[in-house]
């Protein structure tokens, strides 16, 4: 009998996912592809894995996406069930760098949900045209859609761990050993899977979530922006880059929203400006029958800190929302903007917290509605009579200026507080009550949206010495981010990479892209000058071998014929 995914000895060793539908869970335990995939319905359900299998992605933590950037450092970690287990190390690892080896989890949890997303896109890819009774229209739309699926993993792949298998086929049989590939065939294979899924799926759907040519286009512009860096690099790829994105921008199937936070509106999820994002949904935040876990994602707790342990909060409240400090701006990222004409920064982050139930501070009463938590702009004046009148009008605030927004521990002396990430804010997150334990979000995550379509293009342009074409693509994106009465625009003089990296961290800061823009403008010693832990860790600066993460340890021990590490680790 044919499993649907058959654990191989390398890559599929760790994840473990049940089906699961565009926006509901389904569990198809027990199920085989010999019986189950036979027709359209069971292949239906295989291409909804498909894209499911992106979850594995996101559910747990993208740690490799965010930690050991200029922007994201991290916080003091809260201990799960009395203890820290290894997320500490973990993290630890992938900020520092120092530490990080192949038996670090984030490494290896990515690593392998990359290639079981993978072996359901073969599998789709390869069966898709034999499904008896299906239309040949749409088994090529699906097929299209599986090929991009396989392209965005082995783009993750390709980044994070350079030249890895391309496995291709579907897999029924147990594979003992694989043997790496060279990078640059990585990235043509990816270049092939979108030349298939460009001229197989729509240009729009009524499903939101599918995979479109607009999707289909953003990647593009993106695979070809990140291989014109690269030695291998062709000469045309920031043209073509500049190309891809200039059509998504002008096809008349997207706009920006009027306003930043628009965007993050958690009922406006399917947006004019979303080209692609991986889907849920309230109903599928009850536990996975099979793996125990919930099937939601962590990007509303994340981003913050432990503000439910301070007298005026609690823990199930939803004002606010439960959060951790896994992922702490750092000090950097806030200088960043301008906060008297970016409206990205309100946008952004909270600054003032206030009281949500009746407590006592210090033997004293605080009253819901109490303003307890107060950060000033960090590029505002705030003195000493403005400290006292606030105080003098709220009593119970605490008052964090910026230099306190550190760490409070390896001798940092900071406050361990700072202006929270809010944008993630999920009012619908899963509390205790309805399922003790879990905080997930059911709110979509935003792979490409319009303004970063901008902002691609604006890199491709520079890189081409189009200053003035990337300016003016910029200028689209701050114009809409400008507080009324100010002016953010820009000139072709203005233009360098650095700003693009800024205007990038302005823009999309949270969403999972930090790591990888380091790595393609090959800028990673931002880290190492702006994130506290990570300088403090490397008082010798930053090492080649950073620019890629080990390959597990677990791939390398099961591979019969000794799969090689990368270079250093």
């Amino acid at each position: 009998m044919k499993k649907f995914i058959t654990i191989i000895s390398l890559f599929l060793i760790v994840a473990n996912f049940s089906c699961k539908k565009f926006l509901q869970e389904e569990n198809l335990g027990g199920i085989t592809s010999t019986n189950y995939y036979t027709d359209t319905k069971g292949y239906e359900s295989l291409i909804n894995s498909c894209y499911g299998s992106l979850r594995g992605i996101y559910d747990n933590d993208p740690y490799l996406f965010e930690y050991g950037t200029d922007l994201t450092t991290r916080g003091d970690q809260e201990a799960i069930s009395g203890t820290l287990g290894d997320r500490q190390t973990r993290a630890i690892g992938l900020n520092e760098y120092t530490t990080l080896a192949a038996d670090n989890s984030g490494v290896s949890s990515v690593f392998s949900a990359c290639y079981s997303g993978i072996q359901r896109c073969n599998t789709a890819i390869n069966r898709g045209a034999s499904i008896p009774g299906i239309d040949p229209a749409l088994a090529k739309k699906r097929i299209g859609e599986a090929s991009f699926i396989r392209a965005y993993y082995y783009y993750i792949l390709a980044e994070n761990f350079g030249g890895v298998p391309i496995v291709k086929d579907e897999i029924n049989t147990v594979i003992t050993h694989f043997s790496p590939g060279k990078e640059q065939y990585v990235y043509d294979f990816i270049i092939s899977d979108l030349t298939t899924a460009l001229n197989s799926v729509d240009v729009t759907t009524a499903d939101f979530g599918r995979v479109t040519q607009g999707a289909v286009k953003q990647l593009l512009a993106l695979i070809y922006l990140t291989r014109g860096y690269k030695s291998y690099g062709n000469a045309d790829d920031f043209t073509k880059a500049a190309q891809y994105a200039d059509q998504v921008i002008n096809s008349g199937t997207y706009s920006l929203l009027p306003n930043y936070t628009d965007v993050f509106n958690p009922s406006n999820q399917k947006s004019k400006e979303i080209i692609w994002s991986i889907q849920y949904d309230p109903t599928s935040l009850q536990k996975n029958t099979v793996t125990t876990n919930s099937v939601g994602n962590d990007q509303n707790i994340l981003f913050g800190w432990r503000l439910y342990k301070e007298p005026g909060f609690t823990e199930g409240d939803q004002t606010y929302g439960r959060r951790i400090a896994d992922y702490m701006p750092t000090q950097y990222l806030y200088t960043l903007f301008n906060t008297t004409k970016d409206a990205r920064y309100d946008g952004t982050f909270i600054s003032q917290f206030y009281a949500v139930t009746d407590a006592t501070l210090n033997g004293k009463p605080v009253k819901k509605g109490d303003l307890r938590f107060y950060f000033p702009k960090w590029d505002r004046p705030f003195t000493a009579a403005d400290s006292i009148a606030l105080k003098t009008a709220n009593p119970n605030v605490e008052i964090i200026t910026f230099p306190r927004w550190k760490q409070d521990f390896n001798n940092i002396g900071g406050a361990e507080k700072w202006p929270m990430v809010g944008k993630f804010y999920d009012p619908n997150a899963l509390l205790p009550g309805a399922q003790s334990g879990q905080y997930t979000s059911s709110r979509d995550i935003f792979i490409f949206r319009l303004a970063e379509t901008y902002l691609i293009a604006a890199e491709a342009y520079f890189k081409l010495g189009q200053t003035a074409t990337a300016a003016d693509r910029i200028n689209v994106v701050r114009a809409r981010a400008t507080i009324a009465g100010q002016n953010m625009q820009i000139t072709a003089a203005d233009v360098n990479i650095d700003f693009i990296l800024d205007e990038r961290a302005r823009e999309l800061e949270g969403e999972y892209k930090r790591w990888f823009d380091l790595k393609r403008t090959h800028k990673l010693d931002r880290a190492f000058q702006n994130n506290i832990l990570t300088k403090q860790a490397n008082p010798g600066g930053i090492l080649d071998k950073y620019y890629l993460r080990p390959i597990p340890q677990i791939v390398i021990d099961r591979d019969s014929e000794g799969y090689p590490q990368n270079t250093g680790y």
